[in-house]
C-alpha cells in the first residue's frame, strides 16, 4: 500500500489495543510518552467495541524475546533482532531490539482475559492492524495486514551499511514520493532496474540479508549510523556504537536497549524496500498506545454494556491562576484516563490542578482528555473538554472559490440555542489573506450571520487571489474560533487533442497557464480503481497542457494495450473541483509515434513496414520528414526484388566501404543497371536523392525486373514546373507521371526538390501497386 493512513472505520471484525503511556502531562518536543498500558478492544458482531482487557508494559516485557529460532515461533536464540532502514534526509537507521510479535500479542491478550467469546480473536491473512502513537491525536496514522508484515519476506541487512557497495543517497532513482513509500519489485523491474546504476550494489547488499520479522518492540534503540552525534535534535548518533562493536552494526547497541519508545513496530525490510530504496524508517513507528485489529470475521462477544461518557467540571480560583479540573462518570466500576496531550494516559484518581497564570485563555483554552472504560463493556472512547467553551464546530470545509461567496455552516449537532448563544456573543471577526503578514478586522459588511439557518457567510470581495485565508472569531466567555480555507482557482476544462494513438503521444490542452504544474494524472481501471500515471512519462513544462509520452505505452505494466475508450482522472488540489475525468478514444494507429493515422501518408507508412521495404528510424519514429539518402534508396529496392547480393563482388567506389550496411545493396544495384555511381569512384551514399533521381531508380528497376507497366493519360505539361525536369530525366519521369507512381502536389512536380522518407513510401506503394 501506498499510503499507511486510515481513518476510524467501523469494519465487520475489531481487536482494538490501546496503549495508554506514562504519567506525564506535559507538551511533547523531541520525544513523546511510552506506553504504559495496553487496553484490548474487540468489535463484536453487533457492532460494539468490548474491553477484553487491560495489559502493561511490565506484563508484555516479561513475555518479550530475542529472535525466534523459527522465525515467527520456536525457541528464543539469545540475539536481539536487528532492523535496517533508510530515512527522509537520506542516510541508514539501524534499530535494535527485543518484543513480541502481533500474532504472540493477541494470543497473550486471549489468554488473560475472562471475557466470554475471546477465543475468537486473531491475527491472520486480511486482518488490519490500526496503529495510533501518543503524539498523533487520535488518528490512525499506520496501518497493515498481516500478509503484509508477515506475508511477505522480510530481511536484515548488514551490508546496507557497507562503505563500498552500501547505500548511497543516488539509490534513489524512483523519485521523492516513491522513496517515501515504496514501489512494488514489478514495477521497479519494469521501470528502474534496466537504468539503475547501483543495481548490482544493491544485489550485493540483499546477499547480505538475513531473514527476520516485524515485531512490537518493548525494549529498543536506535539512531542514524552516519554520525555520532544527535542528527536534526532527533536521532541518536550510532558511530560509536559500532566502532566499539569492531564496525558490526548488528548487535552493537546491546547493552542501551531502553523502553522509552515502546511500544515500537519494528519493521525490517523487504527485497522491493531495498531495491526501491524505500525510506522504511516512515514506517517503524513509536509510541505506539493504540493498536486496532480490525478481523475478516466478528467475533460473538457480547457486550455488558456501555460505558457513559466521562464529564469534566472547571473551577478557577479567586487569583485567576490555578484551574481544577474534576472527572466523573456515573457508570459503577469505570476506570478513568486523561491528558493535556491528546492521548488520555494518566489514571484519574483524584481533581487535577493546572498552573494558568499569565496564559491567555481565549487565544489558548485549555484542552482536557479523558476516557472511560471497564472490562467486558464498551465505551465511548476519548472524550475532549475545554476551558473556557469552545465555539460551535463548523462542518468540515477545507476550499473554496475565490471570487464567491463562503459560507460556513454549523455542525448537525449543534443546536438553535448553542448557535445563537456563540453568534450574540462575538465581539471581533478578524481574517488573514494569504500575502498578509498579519491579521485585519472586518467589517460589518464584509460577513453575514443567519441564525435561523446556522451559518456565517462571509463576501466574495474578500477573496481575489489563490491560496490560504486563515479566520479568527472571538466571542466572550468563548475560547476563540481559528480556521482556515483553502481559495482556489476554478479548474479549467481538459480537452484532449484529436486523434490518439497507440504509441504516440496524447496531449491534453487547457485554458489555464498554471495548471500543469502539480497536476498528477490516474487512468481509471474497468473496476473502478485507476493507476497512477508516472511523472516520469509526463511532460508538463509546457504552459496550458500536459502530454502523455510516447514511451508510456511500451511498459509492461501499462494497461492501454489495445484500442479503446478510456477514462483519465486528472487531480490539481490546487483548483476546485480538483478532480475530473476526460474519455479519449484510442485508435490503433501506425506505431510511430511521429506518423499519425490522419497522415496522408500513413496508410503508406504502414505497406512499407510490413511489406519489409523499410521501417522506422529508431525509438518509435519514421522521420517522415527526413530526406531519403542513395544508400536507403538502393536498400529498399533491393529488398523489393528480395535479392540475393552475397555472391557479388564488393562495389568498386571508395565511398562504399565493403562492410558498411547498404554495400550489398550497392553491389547488386549495380549488376542489375538500377544505379551507378555520381562518378566512377563515388556513389555519394549520403546524398540526398531528388525526386527526378527517385523516378530514374525506379524507371531502371522495372526496365531491369521485366516490368511492363500501363501509361495513363497525364503527360508533364500538366504540371507548372515541368520544364525543371533534367533532360537526362525527362523519360523516367514521364513514366512514373504516367503510370501514376509519382503524382506531384499542387500542380506541381517539385524535380529538383530532396524526396522525404514520407514521399517516398508513398511512391513505393504506388509503384508496388501498379506493378500488380
Amino acid at each position: 500500500m501506498k499510503k499507511r493512513f486510515y481513518g476510524l472505520l467501523a469494519l465487520a471484525a475489531i481487536l482494538l489495543i490501546g496503549v495508554f503511556a506514562g504519567l506525564t502531562a506535559s507538551a511533547k518536543t523531541l520525544e513523546s510518552a511510552k506506553g504504559e498500558n495496553v487496553f484490548v478492544y474487540a468489535q463484536n458482531s453487533a457492532g460494539k467495541s468490548v474491553l477484553m482487557k487491560i495489559v502493561t508494559l511490565d506484563e508484555l516485557k516479561a513475555i518479550s524475546h530475542g529472535q525466534l529460532s523459527g522465525g515467527l515461533t520456536g525457541t528464543d536464540t539469545g540475539r536481539d533482532y536487528d532492523i535496517s532502514t533508510t530515512d527522509n534526509y537520506p542516510t541508514t537507521q539501524y534499530c535494535q531490539a527485543r518484543g513480541i510479535t502481533v500474532p504472540e500479542l493477541v494470543d497473550y491478550v486471549k489468554k488473560v482475559t475472562g471475557v466470554k467469546g475471546a477465543g475468537a480473536l486473531g491475527f491472520a491473512g486480511g486482518d488490519t492492524l490500526r496503529l495510533m502513537a501518543t503524539d498523533s491525536y487520535g488518528n490512525y496514522s499506520r496501518a497493515w495486514t498481516y500478509d503484509e508484515l508477515y506475508g511477505v519476506k522480510r530481511y536484515y541487512f548488514e551490508g546496507l551499511y557497507s562503505s563500498g557497495t552500501g547505500w548511497k543517497p543516488g539509490w534513489e532513482i524512483a523519485g521523492d514520493d516513491n522513496s517515501k513509500f515504496g514501489l512494488s519489485l514489478d514495477d521497479y523491474n519494469a521501470q528502474y532496474k534496466a537504468a539503475d546504476p547501483f543495481y548490482a550494489d544493491k544485489r550485493a547488499v540483499f546477499a547480505s540479508g538475513t531473514e527476520t520479522v516485524p515485531i512490537l518492540a518493548t525494549e529498543s534503540l536506535s539512531g542514524r549510523t552516519t554520525s555520532a552525534t544527535l542528527v536534526a535534535s532527533t536521532e541518536l548518533g550510532l558511530a560509536d556504537y559500532i566502532a566499539a562493536n569492531n564496525g558490526v552494526v548488528a548487535g552493537s547497541l546491546s547493552k542501551a536497549l531502553e523502553d522509552t519508545w515502546s511500544l515500537r513496530l519494528s519493521l525490517p525490510m523487504s527485497e522491493a524496500d531495498l531495491m526501491s530504496a524505500h525510506r522504511t524508517a516512515y514506517d517503524n513507528f513509536k509510541w505506539i498506545y493504540n493498536m486496532r485489529l480490525d478481523m475478516a470475521k466478528a467475533p460473538d462477544i457480547p457486550s455488558q454494556g456501555t460505558v457513559a461518557a466521562p464529564q469534566a467540571s472547571f473551577a478557577v480560583s479567586g487569583d485567576k491562576k490555578t484551574l481544577t479540573i474534576t472527572v466523573s462518570c456515573p457508570t459503577p466500576g469505570a476506570q478513568l484516563f486523561y491528558s493535556f496531550d491528546g492521548a488520555p494516559q494518566i489514571p484519574y484518581t483524584g481533581p487535577v490542578t493546572m498552573d494558568i497564570g499569565g496564559r491567555d485563555l481565549s487565544a489558548s483554552p485549555v484542552s482536557f482528555y479523558m476516557t472511560a472504560v471497564r472490562e467486558g463493556w464498551d465505551d465511548a472512547g476519548v472524550v475532549t473538554a475545554r476551558y473556557p467553551g469552545m465555539a460551535p464546530n463548523f462542518k468540515e470545509l477545507f476550499s473554496g472559490m475565490i471570487g464567491k461567496t463562503l459560507t460556513f455552516e454549523a455542525a448537525d449537532s449543534v443546536t438553535p440555542a448553542e448557535w445563537g448563544a456563540w453568534t450574540g456573543a462575538i465581539i471581533g471577526v478578524m481574517l488573514k489573506a494569504p500575502d498578509d503578514t498579519g491579521y485585519i478586522t472586518l467589517q460589518a459588511g464584509d460577513y453575514r450571520i443567519d441564525n435561523a439557518a446556522k451559518t456565517i457567510t462571509f463576501s466574495a470581495k474578500l477573496f481575489s487571489e489563490p491560496g490560504s485565508y486563515s479566520f479568527r472569531l472571538q466571542a466572550l466567555r468563548y475560547a476563540t474560533k481559528n480556521v482556515s480555507v483553502a481559495m482556489k482557482k476554478p479548474a479549467p476544462a481538459v480537452t484532449a487533442l484529436p486523434d490518439c494513438e497507440l504509441g504516440r503521444d496524447i496531449v491534453f490542452t487547457f485554458d489555464d497557464d498554471g495548471f500543469q504544474k502539480g497536476l498528477t494524472v490516474y487512468l481509471v481501471l474497468p473496476d473502478g480503481n485507476r493507476t497512477l500515471i508516472s511523472p516520469t512519462y509526463l511532460d508538463r513544462t509546457a504552459a496550458g497542457r500536459v502530454t502523455i509520452k510516447a514511451d508510456w505505452f511500451d511498459l509492461s505494466s501499462c494497461p492501454i494495450t489495445a484500442p479503446g475508450t478510456y477514462t483519465l482522472e486528472f487531480m490539481n488540489s490546487g483548483y476546485a473541483p480538483d478532480t475530473q475525468e476526460v474519455s479519449i478514444t484510442v485508435a490503433a494507429g501506425t506505431g510511430f509515434a511521429d506518423v499519425a493515422s490522419t497522415a496522408w501518408y500513413a496508410d503508406a507508412v504502414k505497406y512499407v513496414r510490413d511489406m519489409g521495404l523499410f521501417g522506422g528510424t529508431g525509438g518509435r519514429k519514421f522521420s517522415p520528414d527526413d530526406a531519403m539518402t542513395r544508400a536507403m534508396l538502393v536498400t529498399v529496392l533491393s529488398r523489393l526484388a528480395k535479392a540475393d547480393a552475397d555472391a557479388l563482388a564488393p562495389p568498386a567506389f571508395s565511398d562504399v566501404p565493403a562492410d558498411a550496411w547498404y554495400a550489398k545493396a550497392v553491389s547488386w544495384g549495380v549488376e542489375s543497371g538500377v544505379t551507378g555511381g555520381v562518378s566512377a569512384e563515388s556513389f555519394a551514399p549520403d546524398a540526398a536523392v531528388t525526386r527526378e533521381q527517385l523516378a530514374a531508380f525506379l524507371y531502371r528497376y522495372a526496365q531491369s525486373a521485366g516490368l511492363a507497366l500501363a501509361a495513363g493519360s497525364v503527360g508533364l505539361d500538366a504540371f507548372s514546373d515541368a520544364a525543371e525536369v533534367s533532360g537526362w530525366a525527362s523519360e523516367a519521369m514521364s513514366w512514373a507521371v504516367g503510370a501514376g507512381i509519382i503524382n506531384g502536389s499542387g500542380g506541381r512536380l517539385d524535380p529538383q526538390g530532396a524526396a522525404t522518407r514520407a514521399q517516398v513510401a508513398q511512391v513505393m506503394m504506388n509503384f508496388s501497386k501498379a506493378a500488380d
